[in-house]
């Protein structure tokens, strides 16, 4: 399950070893209120979640779904296949290039027998 955002905000803050208290200076509010946030007590405004990614340095996806790494777990249930496409990153521009092709014309293949069949 993919973090929650209070989480996320929490060990971006962390990581870059920016104290709540000075992060909440820097985009003007409370340390309580951001407190709140990584609590996930409450959620920001958009205009809010600007100010914190901008401070952060990362993007509002980042901090809304995590790690791109969390985003794909969450998303991928096999276990297997998620080994497969760590792996496949891995290979050079033209190996990689021919995985993808090789993916694009399978699921062609499989969109026109659905399309064939009904």
């Amino acid at each position: 399950m993919a973090a929650k955002f209070g989480d996320n905000l929490k060990r971006i803050r962390t990581e870059k070893g920016i104290a709540q208290g000075a992060l909440a200076e820097l985009i003007g509010m409370h340390a309580t209120h951001l407190s709140r946030y990584e609590r996930n007590s409450t959620l920001p405004s958009i205009e809010v979640l600007k100010k914190i990614a901008d401070a952060l340095n990362v993007s509002i996806d980042e901090l809304v779904y995590g790690k791109q790494d969390d985003k794909v777990k969450s998303k991928l249930n096999d276990s297997e296949l998620l080994s497969m496409f760590s792996r496949v990153q891995a290979l050079n521009k033209t190996e990689l290039s021919c995985v993808k092709s090789l993916l694009k014309a399978y699921i062609f293949q499989i969109d026109t027998q659905h399309r064939l069949a009904s």
